[in-house]
């Protein structure tokens, strides 16, 4: 195998990468009808199977080999990931937030003056497109957009937690919302958010801390309203997150619940952003004009059928009060990652581990259901030890 780069990586050029590995990976969906099935028997969906001899994968030109210590996930990526992305008719690798070490390097930075961005043995960490297989195995391949370095003051676990949460509450903020940064930054315009379910959420959790750093907002103090479905967090949402307003929310919401009138009540102004954690009634309910401005932007990072209703040709046809209505598809950001592992240096954000498990108990945890399910409970990131 190839240097990083000639006199300049610490890998030893006989350094071992075995052809097969161990893998989690969810069986192809039955889809054909042989003579031992009938027309009238079920589709048997994809299920989880652990390989000792899968196959390693080979990188190509521009992509670097990790060697995965963790990957983790959380029971919303999972069910969003059965919906959106249909079964394939090959294994797939699942886990596509992960911490690792470089073991190889694109060729085509071999003999660039500078090397390639990440070194052999360097720490990384990373979300994996979802249209890529997963961590979920010894080893992964990744391009360099979906790497920034490991945060150093953090183990790996918990390194492996933050990717896909972080970077969906970031992209919500930055991209989606469609906000003035410099605006915002300066302190020409205070950022006024509402975020459901904010306690129960990881993706909640993240964007209270990146709404609360100070390198991100040093001059203007974001106005955070955060709801909650249990009496016992509004304590702990004012004083670890220092929110400015909690909502009781009970989920599901019952019939008479009105969001709208809430606001009202309490005389509070429309917000620039609702970051939705909850899903369906709540969802529905923050497009009330009470709720959000005029031009603003509801967002969730939980409820599939904005994604799954919209027709991609009205993708840039506002709506009559211009408020942008959409799901939140997260993408590999290399750079805003890069961003967020500063944050998590200085202390800003954190990633929060539920449990963690061993590569080979791995199928028990993807299979028991509860992966996929918790109702609005859904907090938590579970973390697959792998090396």
């Amino acid at each position: 195998m190839k240097p990083a780069k000639p006199q300049s990586t610490t890998m030893d050029e006989q350094t071992f990468v075995p052809p097969t590995m161990r893998a989690l990976y969810f069986s192809p969906a039955s889809t054909a009808v042989t003579d031992h099935t009938s027309m009238n028997e079920p589709r048997m969906d994809s299920h989880v199977k652990f390989d000792t001899d899968f196959q390693t994968p080979i990188p190509s030109g521009n992509d670097y080999l990790v060697k995965v210590k963790a990957a983790a996930f959380s029971h919303d990526e999972l069910r969003l990931s059965n919906i959106l992305n249909p079964s394939k008719s090959i294994p797939q690798i699942p886990l596509h937030s992960f911490c690792g070490t470089v073991i190889s390097t694109p060729e085509k930075d071999h003999w660039n003056p500078d090397g390639p961005k990440f070194k052999v043995d360097d720490a990384v960490f990373g979300l994996i497109k979802h249209t890529r297989d997963g961590a979920a195995a010894d080893y992964v391949i990744v391009s360099e957009d979906e790497l920034a370095y490991k945060p150093k003051n953090v183990s790996a676990a918990e390194a492996a937690t933050i990717p896909m949460p972080a970077l969906t509450a970031w992209e919500a903020i930055f991209d989606y919302a469609g906000l003035d940064t410099t605006d915002v930054k300066l302190g020409r315009q205070q950022l006024r958010v509402l975020i459901t379910n904010a306690r129960n959420n990881e993706v909640g959790l993240q964007a209270l801390q990146l709404l609360r750093s100070h390198k991100l907002f040093p001059h203007s103090r974001p106005w955070i309203c955060a709801t909650c479905d249990a009496e016992d967090q509004e304590d702990c949402l004012r004083k670890e997150y220092n929110v400015d307003a909690t909502i009781f929310a009970p989920l599901p919401l019952p019939h008479d619940y009105d969001l709208g009138s809430i606001f009202r009540k309490n005389r509070w102004d429309p917000v620039d952003v609702v970051l939705d954690c909850a899903g369906q009634q709540m969802f529905e309910q923050a497009h009330s004009p009470k709720v959000i401005k005029e031009h603003g932007a509801v967002l969730t990072a939980v409820d599939s059928t904005p994604a799954e209703a919209r027709n991609p040709l009205e993708d840039d046809e506002p709506r009559k009060d211009g408020v942008l209505s959409r799901f939140i598809l997260v993408s590999p950001n290399g750079e805003a990652l890069s961003q967020i592992s500063e944050l998590v240096e200085a202390d800003e954000v954190r990633g929060r581990v539920e449990s963690i498990k061993d590569l080979v108990d791995g199928t028990d945890v993807l299979s028991s259901g509860a992966a996929g399910a918790g109702g609005g409970r859904r907090g938590g990131m579970m973390v697959i030890r792998v090396n």
